[in-house]
C-alpha cells in the first residue's frame, strides 16, 4: 500500500482579478523547477492545504520538500487530480534511486485550485518530504533511500 500524502490544490489565490496574489506573489513566483528545495510546513502536512508562497532554500539546508518532477496539466478534473498522484508514484524511483514501496521518505503532489487555475496556473509539482513535521537536509536525487 503507499504511503502518500494526500496534498493536492495547495496554492492558494484570492478570487481577484488578474495575477494578484496573497501576498502580493504570482503564479510565475510559485512554479516549482526539479531539484528545487522549498520551506512550506504545508508539503509536510497531511491532507489537502492550500499555500501562499514557497520560498527556496539550498538543498544543503533544513528544507522541508524537495521537488522531484514537474509537469503542465491540461485540464483540472478529479481524473486529472487522480492521474498527477499516478504519476509522482512513477516518477519517484527514477528521482530517488529505490521503488516508493522501498524508500523511508514520502511524495505529496502539488496542483492548481480552480482560482489558481483561472489564472493561468497548470503545475503539477512532485515533491518528496519526511515524516511529519520532519526537515530533510541534503538533496534525496538518488539517495536510494
Amino acid at each position: 500500500m503507499r504511503r502518500a500524502l494526500a496534498l493536492s490544490s495547495i496554492l492558494m489565490l484570492p478570487a481577484l482579478g488578474g495575477c494578484a496574489l496573497l501576498g502580493g506573489a504570482t503564479v510565475e513566483e510559485l512554479q516549482l523547477a526539479v531539484g528545487e528545495c522549498i520551506l512550506n510546513t504545508a508539503v509536510s502536512a497531511e491532507g489537502e492545504t492550500e499555500v501562499n508562497s514557497l520560498p527556496r532554500v539550498d538543498c544543503a539546508e533544513a528544507h522541508d520538500g524537495e521537488v522531484f518532477y514537474v509537469e503542465e496539466m491540461t485540464e483540472l478534473t478529479e481524473e486529472a487530480l487522480l492521474a498527477g498522484d499516478e504519476t509522482c508514484y512513477a516518477q519517484y524511483e527514477a528521482y530517488v534511486g529505490v521503488p516508493y514501496e522501498e524508500s523511508v521518505y514520502y511524495y505529496t503532489t502539488m496542483t492548481p485550485t480552480q482560482s489558481s487555475w483561472d489564472l493561468g496556473d497548470r503545475q503539477l509539482a512532485c515533491i518528496l518530504v519526511g515524516e511529519e513535521g520532519e526537515q530533510l537536509t541534503g538533496s534525496l536525487k538518488g539517495a536510494a533511500a
